[in-house]
């Protein structure tokens, strides 16, 4: 009797599970069906096609608990789309790279609307400006205009949103040379809360163009961004180099460096990364220099890496679409990672910090077999930067020097703890040296916890808060990004 009640049991739970996947279908084809194109797919978390229509996570940290997905065939779809939960209450979160993991979003529960069907690159070379769709990637960017004989600066990788990596500031190889990402944007067409679009330039609400131009993801879905383009510098190629140094030479790599501040080359760039490999119990460190120049331009500053005496060395000759697509073949853009970054603007390169930090980050990988983080440095000349107003974005950070990031992957998340503590407490120590009173996050690498003063500055959350109260009244956007 017993087996026959507890098959029964099972059996009646596994009915009302299927029936509350029909239902929960049923309810979103009710709701957003009548409203959409027939292209347009809707599938509840419980369906199989679900993963399909879902929009993809860089990082598993914190992934939402999405009750269901849809992805719309139209730009006319997705305006309807955002009416309807903003009429009955429902929340969501738009999505084209999922590269914005930050703290709590792992209790969110509500819709994603997936943007990868607009995956768009229009560019008038006669007229040096580029229309990008909500669905295009950096790498899209990237190829379109190089391909049409221009360029633009990106970040350095493939597989994140170009609209939403613009939206947050856009820092990257070719920032000395033409600025931020932002300071080449010429307007966007903006859906708001309403399910209305406006234009936002420097000619049409100019104030909600300032705060697109570094919070825009607080404020609606950009659903196309124009942007100016240049002409290639030295044919569109870049002379990459890549050094390895055995940890011992960490010091004598970061006062060397340090001789760039204030001086660093508009047409040259640094990255380095911190590595540690498990299996062999042994540190080093990665050096790669962009110069977007010819090999004979960059050899000066070359020879200045390679006269410290790496144990490898590889010099490229690399158009700027093989660049960014390292980004891939590096394995950067796999998804499915448990992985967390921090983050931390520095006016000043520190030797005694970064060798400390080295330090620390070798013993905390030796402690903790199951985690496999890589800690980079990025430099990049601030000079075209520092040109435009502080005023005129909200972006407040021009004059930072380098930027740390921290990505922690960890294989056992009963680690996570742990890490996050050595996560802060490494980030605090950057702070302290940086040589800025205030912390200075990138709003695009941070994790969450820094709060909008930190992303923003105290000094634009007024204004920017006043935007909000306007255009997003009830919080229907950013989520993750709070202004309170």
């Amino acid at each position: 009797m017993f087996i026959l009640i507890l098959l029964l049991a099972l059996a009646l739970n596994s009915a009302i599970k299927a029936h509350a996947s029909c239902e929960g279908n049923r309810s979103l084809e009710a709701l957003f069906g009548p409203h959409v194109s027939p292209g347009t797919v809707i599938a509840s978390s419980n369906q199989a096609n679900f993963s399909s229509v879902v929009g993809p996570r860089w990082s598993t940290w914190e992934t939402p608990a999405w009750s269901g997905a849809i992805k719309p065939a139209l730009i006319s779809d997705l305006k309807q789309i955002v009416k309807i939960p903003a009429k009955n209450k429902i929340p969501f979160i738009a999505t084209n790279g999922g590269h914005g993991a930050k703290t709590g979003l792992g209790a969110f529960d509500g819709i994603n609307i997936n943007l990868q069907n607009f995956n768009t690159v229009s560019v008038d070379a006669a007229n040096n400006r580029m229309t990008l769709g909500p669905g295009a990637k950096l790498g899209d960017m990237a190829s379109a205009v190089f391909a049409a004989g221009k360029e633009i600066q990106t970040g350095n990788s493939w597989c994140p949103g170009g609209i939403g990596v613009t939206l947050g500031g856009g820092i990257g190889m070719l920032m000395g040379l033409h600025g931020l990402m932002i300071d080449s944007l010429e307007s966007v067409e903006l859906l708001t809360a309403s399910g209305e679009t406006v234009t936002a330039s420097k000619h049409k609400n100019k104030d909600l163009f300032w705060g697109i131009r570094g919070a825009g993801q607080t404020f609606g879905i950009v659903t196309e961004a124009t942007y100016t383009v240049h002409d290639q510098t030295n044919g569109g190629r870049v002379t990459e180099a890549n050094f390895y140094y055995a940890a011992a030479q960490n010091r004598s790599l970061w006062e060397l460096i340090a001789t760039f501040d204030n001086v660093l080359p508009a047409k040259l760039s640094l990255q380095t990364g911190m590595l540690y490999n498990a299996t062999t119990g042994t540190a080093s460190i990665w050096l790669s220099t962009w110069y977007v120049g010819s090999l004979g331009e960059a050899q000066p500053y070359l020879d200045k890496f390679a006269a410290l005496g790496p144990f490898s060395t590889e010099i490229l000759n690399l158009t700027q679409v093989e660049v960014y697509y390292q980004s891939v073949t590096r394995g950067v853009c796999d998804n499915g990672h448990l992985l967390t970054a921090y983050t931390m603007g520095v006016g000043r390169t520190d030797p005694d910090t970064l060798e400390a930090h080295f330090a620390d980050f070798v013993a905390f990988s030796q402690a903790n077999p199951a985690y496999f983080g890589q800690s980079y440095m990025q430099w990049y000349s601030n000079k075209v930067n520092l040109q435009t107003p502080s005023d005129a974005t909200v972006f407040p950070w021009r004059d930072v020097q380098a930027w740390w990031l921290l990505e922690n992957i960890v294989l056992d998340d009963s680690l996570l703890p742990a890490v996050d503590d050595w996560s802060v407490s490494q980030r605090d120590k950057f702070h302290v040296t940086s040589g800025f009173k205030d912390e200075h996050i990138y709003v695009n690498y941070a994790i969450g916890d820094e709060g909008p003063a930190a992303w923003w500055s105290k000094a634009n959350l007024p204004k920017l808060r006043a935007l909000k109260a306007r255009w997003d009244p009830h919080n229907l956007f950013g989520k993750g990004y709070s202004l309170k």
